[in-house]
C-alpha cells in the first residue's frame, strides 16, 4: 500500500499514455463495462487537456496543483459540478492504480473532495399516474400484456431499462420469487425479489410467448428480442397517452417511485441498496434526502406520540407554557 502523505509530488515511472493503457488494461481485466471503460478514458482525456492548458507536465501534479490549477480549469470550460465529480472519482480510481502498481511515488488520488451538490429532483410516479398508466395496455393482445407485465416488473423491482431488457427466461424464478438480474457486461449478478401480482402476470406473459429458438424474455411480434429503444418509446407513448405532464416519464421514473414506496412504506436503506443494485450506499442515501419531506409527512401521520395524545390527555403540553 503506498503512504500518502500531504506534500508528496506525483512521480510516475512510466509515460501519460503507457500509464492510461495500463490502467485500462487492468479495467477490462476485471471485466468493466465497456461503457465505464469508454468514461474512464474521456475523463483520464479531459485531465491530460487540462494539464496542457496549464503548461504543466503530468509527473508535476500534486494535490495542490489539482485543486488550485485543474479543478477551477474545468468549471471554467462551463462543467457541471455533477460532472467534475465525476472526473475526480476517475482520477482517484487512476491514482490508486498507478499507486498500488508502483508507477507512482503516492496516492493523489485521496485528498481529492468531491464538491457538495443538492440532491437531483427525482421524478415519481402518484398512485393517479399509475392507475392510468396501468389501464392503457390492452392484455386481450399479445403486445398489450407484454407492455402492462413490463411496466408492472419495473414498478415492483426498481431494475433499470437494459437490466429490463437483457433479462432471459431462466432470470424469472418463480419458487424463489426473485429476479435474477445480470449486472453490467456479466461481471455479476444479484437477486431482486418481486411479488405475488407481478409473478402472477410474468406467468401468464411466459406462456402466450411461449417456447422460442432464444431465451430473451420480451420480444416483438416477429419474436425478435425487444431493444431498449423501442421499451422506452413505449413507456413514453403511455405517458402522453395518460397526459402525465410535469415528470419526466421513463423507465427511470418507475424505479424512483419503487425506491420512495419502499422507503416510505419503511423499507431499510441496506435492503434497498442491494435490490437497487448500487455500488456505495452515498448511493442509496440520496433517496432520502430527496423524499425527507414525504417522509416527515409520514412521520407526523403515523407518530405513535401524535396518536398516543389523542387518548391519553397527559401527552399533551399546553403550548402557552413552552419557553423558548
Amino acid at each position: 500500500m503506498c503512504e500518502v502523505q500531504k506534500n508528496d509530488h506525483f512521480s510516475p515511472s512510466a509515460d501519460w499514455h503507457d500509464a492510461v493503457r495500463l490502467f485500462l488494461q487492468d479495467c477490462k481485466s476485471r471485466n468493466l463495462t465497456n461503457a465505464t471503460i469508454r468514461r474512464y478514458r474521456n475523463g483520464l482525456e479531459k485531465l491530460h487537456q487540462h494539464l496542457a492548458l496549464q503548461k504543466m507536465q503530468w509527473s508535476d501534479l500534486a494535490p495542490a496543483l489539482l485543486t488550485h490549477y485543474v479543478i477551477p480549469s474545468m468549471l471554467e470550460e462551463g462543467l457541471s459540478l455533477r460532472t467534475v465529480n465525476c472526473n475526480l472519482c476517475i482520477y482517484k480510481e487512476f491514482f490508486k492504480f498507478l499507486c498500488g502498481e508502483g508507477l507512482a511515488a503516492s496516492d493523489i488520488g485521496v485528498w481529492l473532495k468531491p464538491f457538495k451538490l443538492q440532491p437531483a429532483t427525482a421524478h415519481t410516479f402518484t398512485d393517479e399516474h399509475l392507475q392510468h398508466l396501468f389501464a392503457l395496455p390492452n392484455r386481450s393482445t399479445f403486445t398489450g400484456l407484454r407492455n402492462y407485465v413490463m411496466m408492472l416488473t419495473l414498478l415492483d423491482t426498481g431494475i433499470r431499462l437494459k437490466e429490463l431488457a437483457k433479462l432471459q427466461t431462466s432470470d424469472v424464478l418463480t419458487e424463489e420469487a426473485s429476479l435474477r438480474i445480470v449486472q453490467g457486461k456479466g461481471r455479476k449478478s444479484r437477486l431482486v425479489p418481486i411479488q405475488r401480482l407481478a409473478i402472477n402476470a410474468l406467468k401468464r406473459y411466459m406462456q402466450e410467448r411461449g417456447a422460442l429458438g432464444h431465451q430473451y424474455l420480451w420480444i416483438t411480434l416477429e419474436n425478435e428480442p425487444f431493444q431498449t429503444g423501442g421499451i422506452r418509446m413505449m413507456i413514453s407513448r403511455y405517458c402522453a397517452a395518460a397526459n402525465i405532464q410535469g415528470i419526466q416519464c421513463s423507465c427511470h421514473t418507475f424505479r424512483h417511485t419503487f425506491a420512495k414506496k419502499y422507503i416510505m412504506n419503511g423499507g431499510d436503506i441496506f435492503t434497498l441498496k442491494s435490490i437497487l443494485g448500487h455500488e456505495r450506499i452515498e448511493t442509496t442515501e440520496m433517496y432520502v434526502e430527496l423524499f425527507a419531506r414525504d417522509l416527515n409527512m409520514q412521520h407526523e401521520k403515523y407518530s405513535p406520540i401524535e396518536h398516543l395524545a389523542e387518548e391519553l390527555p397527559f401527552f399533551h403540553v399546553n403550548e402557552s407554557e413552552v419557553h423558548v
